[in-house]
């Protein structure tokens, strides 16, 4: 009887585990795709005729569909910053991009989402591009991740492989880039004065695989694999459900697809062999068809384990498309800025292309499946959201993000009297801002990597869009430098010049400091090296598969 008394004890308990599941309310389990680099008009559900992406539109078109869904800045590092931590990036310091071999990062009195929700219980992963910092103190299992799996930063920091699909041959050796992002990134105003391309030190010239688990940090390979990514990230994530299916969780998918790579990869882009040449779209259309194949693959997950009605999944971008990449950049939809007389109005600008993005959020029973909301939310405020929903108060800061479950779940209107959208490290204040059905810019200049003949404009009074009637941004309403006499948008004006003012006011912009080097770091060695006696190769030369 000793012996089986445990046995049948543990087996009444894991019944009455099996009977008390959480509530869907009860600290939700909780994915956020983010998907790098997408534009407004990507996706099969904003309407690309030949994008495939049947998991994001199914999501989608069975949720709720965000039509104003704006990042916290126009590039990366930035909007990484507002995302993880529900403040602007210029509040934090964290500048619009950092490199891979520079020595500071989100600063560390920042809470991130993840630490937040360690509070309440929750189980953290994060798979794929970081971009918050590289040294070890900056990488997610010290902010509040139990685990993590990807690239630090963008696909282009670097060379990469991509083990051939033809079986019968090798792959190409490397050619070398001839032109590189750091000058545009220097140009609108993104990089720290002390950041860019190190040739004196080797962990910025090739891509490395990051795994971190149980306070261990490796470096699965370096250059990585292109062709064989997406797998590695596929069975991670699905891991890390099966294994945290009793808990609450956050997974955070900030995938390394669909930047751009360096240009030793075909047409900059790459995909798995499963996937290449798949889509009518090209190059583009195979790797945002991957991403949306690792998607799938967490909803059959969530589904399996019987995990879908306590999980709500969002979905948006960083920022808009690169659009200087061409057809391997993507695309900002109907969010033209027709006005601004250029064609470069995505990623790096905060005309609607650059900071606009396809969003939706996705809970069975608790989201009203097939409607969309056009009220205004933002990266900022994922933060405040999850706290609220895991019943955890705000830490004693300032937060410019607000709570969104209620537009979520149609319990309310967006918390958003103004949002401020900044750009660069301009310290004259916020570039651009909705109010209501109002976009007003006091600032415009063309996206990341410029355009001939394309320059930046200052506007007093901004000029103005009805964004709601005018997401193009092609019929201002405020022209000359003139106040229109029309008493409603003059009223318009005046509610937007004091709030900038206010904002301003109240704004103090962040500084970083680099903490003290610890073990092996120093001057040209804060780069991420698998072994600096190989030059930081340990996987074989640079390739691409054609």
């Amino acid at each position: 009887m000793q012996s089986v008394l445990p046995r049948l004890a543990w087996l009444v308990l894991a019944g009455a585990g099996c009977c008390m599941a959480r509530e869907a309310v009860d600290r939700p389990n909780i994915v956020m795709f983010f998907v790098d680099d997408l534009g407004y008009g990507d996706l099969g559900f904003t309407g690309h005729p030949t994008t495939h992406t049947p998991t994001f539109d199914k999501l989608a078109f069975n949720g709720k569909v965000l039509t104003s869904w704006y990042s916290g800045c126009p590039v990366c590092s930035g909007s990484r910053a507002a995302l993880m931590t529900g403040r602007q990036y210029v509040r934090t310091g964290v500048p619009g991009v950092f490199g891979p071999t520079v020595n500071v990062g989100l600063p560390l009195n920042e809470t991130t989402v993840a630490t937040q929700l360690k509070k309440a219980g929750y189980a953290t992963a994060a798979m794929g591009k970081w971009h918050l910092g590289q040294r070890r103190m900056f990488l997610p299992a010290a902010r509040g991740f139990d685990q993590y799996l990807g690239i630090p930063f963008s696909d282009d920091m670097g060379e990469a492989r991509a083990t051939s699909c033809n079986k019968t041959c090798e792959s190409d050796e490397a050619t070398k880039e001839t032109y590189h992002m750091w000058e545009n990134y220097r140009e609108g105003g993104f990089l720290l004065k002390q950041d860019g391309p190190n040739a004196n030190d080797p962990g910025g010239d090739f891509l490395p695989l990051v795994h971190q688990v149980n306070g261990s940090t490796t470096v699965l390979e370096q250059p990585l694999d292109f062709t064989t990514l997406a797998s590695k990230y596929k069975a991670y994530v699905t891991d890390f459900i099966e294994k945290h299916q009793t808990d609450p969780f956050f997974l955070y998918m900030p995938f390394s697809h669909v930047h751009t790579t360096a240009g030793n990869q075909p047409q900059k882009q790459y995909a798995g062999c499963n996937f290449k040449n798949s889509t009518k779209r090209g190059m583009f259309g195979d790797a945002l068809a991957e991403a949306d194949w690792i998607a799938e693959a967490v909803v059959q997950q969530l589904e399996s384990l019987k995990l879908d009605k306590n999980t709500l999944i969002l979905f948006s971008s960083d920022n808009g498309p690169w659009m200087v990449q061409g057809k391997s950049g993507g695309s900002p939809g109907l969010h033209y800025g027709r006005s601004s007389g250029y064609w470069n109005v995505g990623k790096g600008s905060t005309w609607e292309g650059g900071i606009r993005e396809p969003a939706f959020a996705y809970w069975p029973g608790m989201i009203t499946p097939q409607t969309r909301s056009s009220e205004i939310v933002s990266s900022l405020d994922l933060f405040p959201t999850l706290s609220a929903l895991a019943n955890l108060p705000l830490p004693d800061r300032v937060y410019d993000g607000r709570d969104m479950s209620d537009v979520l779940l149609d319990k309310g209107a967006s918390k958003h009297q103004f949002l401020w959208f900044y750009n660069g490290a301009d310290p004259d204040g916020p570039h651009a801002a909705r109010y209501g059905q109002y976009k007003a810019h006091w600032k415009t200049g063309p996206g990341l990597g410029g355009c001939t003949g394309c320059k930046q404009l200052v506007y007093d009074p901004p000029l103005l869009f009805d964004i709601e009637q005018d997401p193009s941004e092609a019929y201002p309403l405020t022209e000359n430098g003139t106040i229109p006499s029309d008493p409603v948008i003059s009223a318009v004006l005046q509610a937007l010049k004091k709030g900038k003012a206010d904002e301003m006011g109240k704004m103090v912009y962040g500084k970083l400091v680099a903490p003290p080097d610890g073990p092996g770091e120093g001057k040209d060695k804060y780069g991420i090296c698998c072994d600096r006696s190989k030059g930081c190769d340990c996987n074989g030369k640079p390739s691409n598969e054609k």
